[in-house]
């Protein structure tokens, strides 16, 4: 986490992350400015990254931070920025939480994101699909039924989504990336069930701090501050033991480590 852009007003948040934007498809869509809209609401801070590979699979939007990411493809760029913003744009904090309610909570708010960005974006931008992914993806097999099925189509999806996560269809492959997805968010959990100091699990620190921060009991200076407490990478044993969880999952990656 290095080289951090704070962004205190609405004003300023709305118009850094229009500025992050590279497609037209993306500057032009109210779809995409309702976004914008409902992110700008509260105080931003984006940082670059000081090491990668601990901090690309880092969800540290949670934790009121958002890392940047240089991507060759604009429109994969743009998807991430949206992925992220739609996450912050959702997310809401409890300062007491249990386990159990926030695994629900956190894996609830990633299937709407993911909904999101990775299908419904299609749905109200006409054209983004023939610029982003060269390969079949899941929300392809949806396109075109929006005129027959109208908004109803979401919810369609929505199920849809759920069925793929729990009982994906062996012959599918983006079946089953999606429940290879779900398995992930499980064991990314566990992780930040364990104690960030003695008696204090990671995601109450979290949850704490983020819902103080968000009902405005603490300025962006103290969060900040807090985010500089927990070391030049936020949560470090965290980032630590979900970076292989992360990097193993994809093919490319363990095929370049084995040489």
């Amino acid at each position: 986490m290095k080289n951090l852009t704070v962004l205190a007003t609405p004003a300023e948040a709305a118009a850094y992350v229009r500025g992050l934007w590279r497609t037209d498809k993306f500057r032009e869509s109210e779809y995409i400015e309702g976004w914008v809209a409902k992110l700008a609401h509260h105080p931003l801070v984006f940082a670059e990254m000081s090491d990668g590979e601990l901090e690309y699979p880092h969800f540290a939007t949670w934790c009121g931070m958002t890392y940047l990411r240089t991507y060759t493809d604009a429109t994969v760029s743009d998807l991430y920025y949206l992925h992220e913003i739609v996450h912050a744009a959702l997310l809401h904090y409890e300062p007491r939480p249990l386990f159990t309610g926030w695994y629900r909570k956190m894996n609830g708010i990633e299937l709407s994101a993911s909904l999101e960005t990775e299908c419904y974006v299609y749905l109200h931008i006409p054209g983004v699909r023939d610029i982003s992914f060269k390969d079949e993806i899941w929300a392809d097999r949806y396109l075109g039924g929006q005129a027959r099925l109208g908004d109803s189509l979401r919810d369609v999806i929505r199920q849809d989504r759920y069925k793929a996560m729990q009982h994906p269809d062996p012959m599918d492959y983006c079946e089953q990336q999606i429940a290879a997805y779900a398995r992930q968010n499980f064991e990314w959990a566990n992780i930040w069930k364990l104690e960030c100091s003695p008696g204090r699990p990671a995601f109450v620190e979290v949850e704490e701090h983020m819902s103080a921060f968000r009902a405005g009991a603490l300025s962006i200076d103290e969060h900040v501050a807090w985010l500089k407490r927990q070391g030049e990478i936020p949560f470090l044993d965290q980032a630590k033991l979900f970076a292989p969880v992360y990097w193993n999952s994809k093919l490319s990656y363990r095929l370049r480590k084995g040489g």
